[in-house]
């Protein structure tokens, strides 16, 4: 039951990810940031989200902790592919520690991966994040994942960037 939710989750956000993506109306206007430096700190479904990206090249580290038996950490190192105030599109390899539960099964394991991230603007608010992507396990501490080599890494959320107004 876990996988069906996982995985349909997933594609649902790559298709929603893709479809928003396309809609880059008066983006020509705005100035390109790929090689401009700036922060990020932002709150998603991994918890607190707190970056930097260096010109092309970002590091941002997630993580929340609700007790021993609910945790997840986070690296991703990201590559702009596209970015000005309104939306950034990149790619990042993340890795990561994941320990949680679904009805019947615990999970604990190390994964490493890579997603596609979209930070875009919805009636004149930006902000908003979604990033999905895959991972290998590289290792599955209680063995509930041996048929599972591969899990979806879906992040949902508010990651504000501290852009600077004049896109220097």
């Amino acid at each position: 039951m876990f996988k069906i939710k996982r995985w349909g989750i997933f594609y649902l956000f790559i298709v929603v990810s893709f479809l928003y993506g396309s809609d880059e109306k008066g983006a020509k206007k705005l100035p390109d940031l790929r090689h401009t430096s700036y922060p990020e700190l932002g709150v998603t479904t991994s918890g607190i989200n707190l970056g930097y990206w260096y010109g092309r090249f970002g590091l941002r580290l997630s993580q929340y902790y609700f007790n021993p038996f609910h945790s997840d950490m986070v690296l991703n190192l990201g590559y702009k592919l596209y970015d000005n105030r309104k939306t950034q599109h990149s790619l990042n390899l993340l890795a990561g520690r994941y320990t949680g539960s679904d009805p019947g099964t615990d999970y604990d394991y190390a994964y490493l991966g890579m997603a596609y991230g979209l930070n875009f603007t919805v009636l004149g608010l930006s902000g908003f994040f979604v990033e999905a992507g895959i991972a290998a396990v590289l290792q599955d501490n209680l063995g509930n994942l041996d048929d599972d080599p591969l899990v979806p890494c879906v992040k949902l959320g508010y990651v504000y960037r501290f852009t600077p107004k004049d896109g220097r």
